[in-house]
């Protein structure tokens, strides 16, 4: 089915019917087939989307990567908003540097998500920028280049951060759209801060973001293997460039979930996501505790950090024999769970 954002684009087929265009995180599997031009790449950020867009149809057509190369030039392309408008801004960079001279860049997206700034951040590229349509709560604003693009180096736009928690000191990279970016999250504060004796064995950090709680169990449990995982490219490339930073010996790896796991691990640590772009979703942490049962050894543990009005205490004591509550604030609840049902 197409996302709202995706029906608006539907409105414009035709501009999309020649030519080579880019289209930028699309929030569903299904426009690429539905615009029929096999002159169409996509570019994703997102493992999800990008694996039900190869199954969906031509899988040649897609990337699952951080950035675009810009050595291949594009007449147009699309960038669906996304929630961060710094990553928007990151992305317009990437995306313009893939354009042919004159090339014509558009955004879209809901107006509830912040499209409609849409508009000042085309004017970086553009002295004239047009609302060319709205529709199903959505806009789609676009622009010619004529101003000067800069080349594109990601590097630039990833910052090394010193952080300290739990008492141990150490560097994290973070990029525009990557969890929490630029700082520790609270909630994730709260997890290492009051961690219980750290297992040794194969770790995992689920929900990775730019490998904060991956990148700590390495440095305090050396002789354990560190897997971390996420749905996010930008996340994957900055768990790398983390668990590099800290010579931490760490695998890290793009997944739906747990699809893209292998294996059993003697532990578990999450500070697991309830978002879906800008709508509250519970679904990737509900499916995450459900399917846990086949990842973990039998003595295996997981230990869960959540908002407090997320009530997840009765998914757990569903899934898990014992569940203590080891930790609360006035934001956040910290669950450690162990034998599996």
């Amino acid at each position: 089915m197409l996302s709202a954002p995706s029906q608006l684009l539907m409105r414009s087929a035709d501009t999309f019917a020649q030519g080579k265009w880019l289209l930028v995180n699309p929030t569903d599997s299904q426009i690429a087939v539905q615009l029929n031009n096999p002159a169409i790449k996509v570019f994703h950020q997102y493992f999800d989307i990008y694996q039900q867009s190869c199954a969906a149809g031509n899988s040649a057509q897609h990337s699952f990567t951080a950035a675009y190369p810009t050595d291949e030039k594009f007449d147009g392309a699309v960038i669906y908003m996304p929630k961060s408008k710094d990553q928007a801004k990151m992305l317009m960079a990437n995306v313009a540097a893939c354009l042919g001279e004159n090339g014509s860049l558009l955004l879209v997206g809901e107006n509830k998500g912040g499209v409609k700034s849409a508009a000042k951040m085309l004017e970086t590229i553009s002295s004239q920028v047009n609302k060319v349509d709205s529709a199903r709560h959505c806009a789609l604003f676009g622009a010619q280049i004529d101003k000067p693009v800069k080349p594109f180096d990601l590097a630039k736009w990833q910052s090394e951060i010193n952080i300290s928690v739990a008492g141990l000191d150490y560097k994290i990279c973070s990029l525009p759209g990557v969890f929490n970016h630029g700082a520790v999250d609270l909630g994730t504060k709260v997890l290492l801060e009051n961690l219980p004796e750290i297992k040794t064995g194969r770790l995992l950090d689920f929900g990775c973001g730019a490998g904060v709680i991956g990148c700590y169990l390495g440095l305090q449990s050396p002789e354990s293997e560190v897997l971390m995982s996420d749905v996010s490219a930008l996340a994957v490339y900055c768990s790398k460039e983390s668990a590099r930073l800290n010579g931490v010996n760490a695998k890290v790896v793009a997944s739906n979930g747990l699809m893209d796991v292998q294996g059993k691990f003697s532990a578990v640590y999450t500070n697991p996501p309830f978002h879906t772009g800008i709508q509250t979703d519970y679904s990737v942490t509900e499916g995450f505790i459900g399917q846990l049962k086949q990842y973990l050894t039998k003595s295996g543990s997981l230990t869960l950090v959540a908002n407090k009005f997320l009530r997840y205490s009765e998914l757990l004591e569903q899934r898990f024999g014992a569940v203590g509550l080891i930790a609360q604030t006035t934001k956040f609840s910290l669950y450690q769970c162990s034998r599996v049902k």
